[in-house]
């Protein structure tokens, strides 16, 4: 936004996103330990969730997180599920299917950028 970046509580709602700072900046407020604004997702020039992905096994996955000591949890993303299942991959939602594995394991490691607004730009043309 206005040429700065800034980080993101969440996905915008009602066209609306939440904005964190370290530092104060027009229109922020104190909240929590850090200055927040509340600001329409026009006034926004991108808006993009950055995940990190990785191959284990071959299959790509989203990475959750990674402990201290090395384990990793991981959501399978690919489209073969009986694969997934026979490599150790467990549902634990519709659709969701986890595993934890050791971050020595993963190949590949990468940052996975979706524009969130480009459904909107494209609505707009």
């Amino acid at each position: 936004m206005r040429g700065l970046e800034f980080a993101a509580d969440s996905h915008p709602e009602n066209g609306v996103v939440i904005l964190r700072s370290d530092t104060q900046g027009s229109g922020f407020v104190w909240d929590n330990g850090t200055w927040r604004a509340e600001v329409s997702i026009v006034d926004c020039e991108r808006l993009d969730e950055v995940t990190t992905r990785a191959d284990y096994l071959g299959h790509e996955c989203h990475v959750v997180g990674i402990a201290e000591d090395g384990s990793t949890g991981l959501y399978y993303l690919g489209p073969e599920k009986s694969k997934a299942a026979a490599d150790g991959f467990v549902q634990i939602d519709p659709g969701t299917w986890a595993k934890n594995v050791s971050v020595r394991e993963l190949s590949r490691l990468r940052e996975h950028h979706a524009d969130l607004l480009f459904a909107d730009w494209v609505r707009s043309r």
